[in-house]
């Protein structure tokens, strides 16, 4: 009898650094909840009021600010699934700024559109938190480059990546208009900025942006270029 054998992909540094940062927040958070202390959410999260104060961290660190248990492991599996295999694919030097560029351009649209047309509302003074926005911009990156993996919509229906992506963008998207529910909005902010990032990866400002080396060496260039041979396994899009 063939058994199938599932294997967990490593996991990689700087998501390492994502899940355990992540983890004391959260773990932080939980103690300062039951103490009855100030909120972690407050702190760190991204508010446009907090950010129009001088908060200029927030647009760091709200992230890594989770207050959920079953949201923080379902989103830590995100990051260690999908963000590995992108990590490993890209280095860590790309990833890292692909990661910045979506976590910043969120929370600057974010916190602008609230200051234009909620200022002195409660939406002005709510907290952005959360991994959900860094997972569905992975998810994104991960159907446009790998369109035809299967993977598992609610863990049970397989399908490929690019549909799997697709449904999601659909139930954001739902929930956005329907219930106006703030991250939602958010998390299609992600998935847009995503989107544009890897479409337009060649594009002369992108390219830059993503690879230009922290530490110029004379004689040593690193290009961004697409690859299209499937025969590679896994094909290295991003180098």
């Amino acid at each position: 009898m063939n058994q199938v054998q599932f294997q967990a992909p490593k996991l990689t540094k700087i998501n390492k650094i994502i899940l355990i940062t992540a983890g004391a927040c959260f773990l932080g958070a939980s103690i300062l909840k039951a103490i009855g202390a100030f909120s972690l959410v407050n702190l760190l999260g991204l508010s446009s009021s907090g950010l129009f104060q001088g908060l200029i961290y927030q647009l760091i660190t709200y992230p890594f600010v989770e207050v959920q248990l079953m949201s923080m492991l379902f989103n830590a599996l995100i990051i260690w699934f999908i963000g590995s295999e992108l990590e490993s694919q890209w280095g860590q030097k790309i990833y890292i700024r692909f990661l910045l560029l979506t976590v910043i351009g969120v929370g600057l649209v974010f916190s602008l559109v609230n200051l234009v047309f909620f200022f002195g509302t409660p939406v002005y003074f709510t907290s952005l938190h959360g991994l959900s926005g860094i997972n569905f911009a992975l998810l994104i990156a991960y159907s446009l480059l790998f369109p035809d993996r299967q993977m598992a919509f609610m863990m049970i229906f397989p399908m490929k990546a690019r549909t799997f992506c697709w449904i999601l963008v659909g139930i954001e998207a739902y929930v956005a208009i329907f219930t106006s529910i703030t991250s939602s909005w958010a998390h299609l902010l992600a998935m847009g900025i995503s989107f544009l990032i890897i479409h337009f990866q060649n594009k002369p400002l992108i390219r830059k942006v993503l690879q230009s080396s922290w530490s110029p060496r004379a004689g040593k260039k690193k290009h961004l270029y697409v690859v299209k041979d499937e025969d590679q396994k896994p094909p290295k899009y991003w180098q």
